[in-house]
């Protein structure tokens, strides 16, 4: 489906770039390669099994390497004057990706081997929702910082200067000629289709992978086509998500300032490149969107922002596209302008994410980091935070905190269960929550060992100085400062409704027994309408500033990290507890019954640290004190707030003071991250009766942007219920 928002905004920036956007619409969904110039994604995919097939007794790591080269000889290529990026195959991580075709019997393989009973003990607990435990691939980010002074030749120069006759070393050696390769292939392409149909961008282009494929990026171009080319490589033949495109303005400023001076380029053409840049990832559109970030403080305490920040703010302004999502470190030295700015991006549904320096910092040094680590910290993934030479840290579980409140219900309808008063209610909930982290965090453990043994890195491992040096994958714990895994808390403000409706309805006003509460869960809420619906009016909810619901949700989120931060984890890190949910808020509710807070079965818990739909009425000065109520320490990796206000509340600039006023109030309470869907429900409504005409409507999910139109109903009725519920 076409971006509206964006072919509008095209419009406007001039027709070159209108008339390039049915080419890169569609890149990424179709095939625009070249026929000749290789295979698509079943020619791939065939040549990968026989890679496997053939395999033998050598070593798996330099399978994986065959693997990734055979992906960077073989995959079709294409460029176009409409486009300064190449093109390949139309397939990406998300999209019918080949490699997991490959990868799930491996790690069947190894898990059978290395933990027999393990898949089983794992798959009991994901079907009913208690957690989900599984191999995350897909949090990494090469030290951007570090390659690019390399570049690909200089990765592979790297990795001969460490050399050791191993097997680590021979499969990095196979993985980093073929990137030369693949370069050299794209570049010879370029500069043939170029004297075939001569074209001044083609012409740049060829001499811009030329030059990649001998040496280190010069130029903000070659930067551009640098990142993108090791996002591609990453990602298609590695199979691990390149979560953060770098701190992109830092990066680029330098480039952007020679060439100017320079006589390289102009403001024009780095805008045209940036354009071209952005729809790339808005063709491939990865449900989770693209991060990338800017801003920051340098270490003489000024600030990263400057005229380069301006332009790529601008950019993702004009195109209006749900990805790249920008995540903006921002604190005392965010200048004036960035705040209005990007402000304004939010309250109008545009993808960003404002990431507190400070709190971030504290977060990280009381991990053990320096402040300079904390300083110069990746922003990535959903918005988690990662030190900039070692981003390879995992997500290998989601942890339901709701769950144990059905559980429990449960077995008191069965009679296997009794609580006399609230407090041993509340108490034996606390365990079970404790109980279940625990057992996620042992099977997390014990299928983290074998990581490396099921797809070990390639390209990433290249990336990362410490794992070249080591001769140890880098995703595994080849890392000076990472190796860290992450436990995730999911529906902790629906756990606190849910925890306090017990209390009410049994143990305060004694409507129902434990047992009959039980019951009534069991049957989704049927025959007790009107109670369900007095539990949905109550106003003792999380995000309401009350102080039951505020302790609940403190002591909820500390049990939770007693069993989640700074245990060892297999790759030689730790675990870090964090708050943001993914789109388990949605998963974990299909597989969960009725709960007492007034969900139905199957409904979606609460997301990240945010209210359930529709229960925060007391305003946002009321949500910012519950969440303040939350210990830091206890969350360190994230604690993510979605705030929805209504346009009303922030229109003009005296709005963007009002929003500003909230974000500096919430990174003051040592909270990390804040986002906001400016919405109301009249539109809402509107735009679910006539989607037609709401083409361009985003709201912000978890930690990404989605449009709307593409949102299944139920998730839209959530939102309406939300938007009903504030107050302008």
């Amino acid at each position: 489906m076409l971006f509206a928002a964006a072919l509008v905004a095209a419009a406007a920036v001039g027709d070159a770039f209108t008339n390039d956007l049915p080419y890169l619409r569609r890149k990424w969904r179709t095939s625009v390669t070249d026929e000749g110039t290789g295979l698509g994604t079943d020619g791939v995919l065939a040549g990968w099994k026989e890679i496997v097939a053939a395999r033998g007794d050598e070593p798996w790591e330099v399978t994986k390497a065959k693997i990734f080269a055979f992906g960077c000889d073989r995959t079709a290529i294409g460029v176009s004057p409409h486009d300064w990026f190449p093109a390949f195959a139309p397939w990406s991580f998300h999209r019918g990706h080949p490699l997991w075709k490959i990868l799930p019997r491996r790690a069947a393989e190894v898990d059978a081997r290395r933990s027999p009973g393990l898949a089983k003990k794992i798959g009991e607990g994901t079907k009913d929702g208690r957690w989900v435990v599984w191999k995350d691939y897909s949090h990494c980010a090469p030290d951007w910082d570090d390659i690019l002074v390399l570049g690909f030749p200089g990765m592979r120069d790297r990795l001969l200067a460490n050399w050791k006759d191993a097997p680590y070393y021979h499969a990095r050696r196979i993985a980093a000629d073929a990137t030369i390769r693949l370069v050299g292939r794209l570049a010879d392409h370029a500069r043939r289709t170029n004297e075939a149909t001569p074209n001044p961008r083609l012409a740049a282009e060829a001499a811009a992978l030329a030059h990649l494929r001998d040496g280190a990026p010069r130029t903000t171009y070659e930067t551009l086509l640098f990142i993108y080319l090791e996002w591609v490589m990453g990602e298609n033949f590695d199979g691990f998500q390149v979560r953060t495109l770098s701190n992109l303005d830092r990066i680029l400023t330098p480039y952007y300032r020679a060439d100017l001076a320079a006589g390289r380029t102009t403001e024009a053409e780095f805008r045209d490149q940036l354009r071209h840049f952005w729809w790339q990832w808005g063709s491939i559109d990865n449900y989770f969107g693209q991060p990338v970030y800017f801003g920051g403080t340098k270490a003489d305490s000024t600030t990263e922002y400057n005229e380069v920040s301006r332009i790529l703010l601008e950019v993702h302004d004009e195109l209006g596209l749900p990805t790249p999502k920008v995540h903006l470190k921002t604190g005392p030295t965010t200048p004036d302008w960035v705040w209005r700015k990007t402000l304004d991006l939010a309250r109008r549904q545009r993808s960003v994410t404002f990431c507190g320096e400070e709190p971030l910092a504290r977060a990280i040094t009381g991990l053990g980091y320096t402040p300079e680590q904390a300083r110069t910290c990746a922003i990535w993934g959903c918005y988690e935070w990662g030190i900039r030479d070692s981003c390879n840290d995992t997500i290998p579980s989601y942890i339901s905190a709701l769950k144990p409140v059905e559980k429990l219900l449960a077995r008191a309808r069965k009679g296997m269960f009794d609580a006399s008063d609230y407090p041993s209610f509340r108490a034996a909930y606390l365990q079970l929550l404790e109980d279940s982290t625990r057992e996620a965090r042992e099977l997390a453990f014990e299928t983290e060992k074998w990581v490396h043994e099921v797809n070990p890195s390639m390209l990433f491992s290249l990336s990362i100085a410490h794992s070249v040096k080591t001769g140890r994958d880098a995703f595994h714990d080849g890392t000076a400062n990472g190796n860290n895994s992450h436990l995730l808390l999911v529906g902790t403000g629906s756990a606190v409704d849910a925890l306090l409706a017990v209390e009410d309805i049994v143990y305060k006003d004694r409507l129902l027994t434990l047992p009959e509460l039980g019951q009534a869960m069991a049957e989704n809420w049927k025959g007790h309408e009107e109670l369900r619906l007095r539990v949905l009016r109550s106003k003792r909810k999380w995000g309401n500033n009350d102080p039951e619901a505020n302790a609940l949700g403190h002591d909820i989120a500390h049990h939770f990290a007693r069993q989640a931060n700074n245990i060892p984890n297999s790759r030689g890190g730790r675990f870090v507890a964090g708050g943001h949910s993914s789109r388990r808020f949605v998963d974990f509710g299909k597989r969960m019954g009725a709960t007492p807070d007034g969900r139905k079965k199957g409904e979606e818990m609460s997301k990240n640290l945010s209210p359930a739909p529709g229960s925060d009425t007391e305003g946002v000065t009321a949500l910012l004190n519950t969440l303040a109520a939350l210990d830091p320490a206890d969350l360190p990796m994230d604690m993510p707030l979605d705030v929805m206000l209504h346009p009303s509340a922030v229109a003009g600039d005296k709005g963007l003071d009002v929003m500003r006023v909230l974000v500096e109030r919430y990174h003051a309470s040592g909270l990390t991250l804040i986002q906001f869907n400016v919405l109301d429900a009249d539109t809402l409504r509107d735009a679910q009766a006539h989607p037609r005409d709401y083409e361009n409507l985003q709201v912000r999910i978890c930690g990404w942007n989605v449009r709307w139109n593409d949102l299944p109903r139920e998730q839209q009725d959530a939102y309406i219920r939300r938007a009903e519920a504030i107050a302008r």
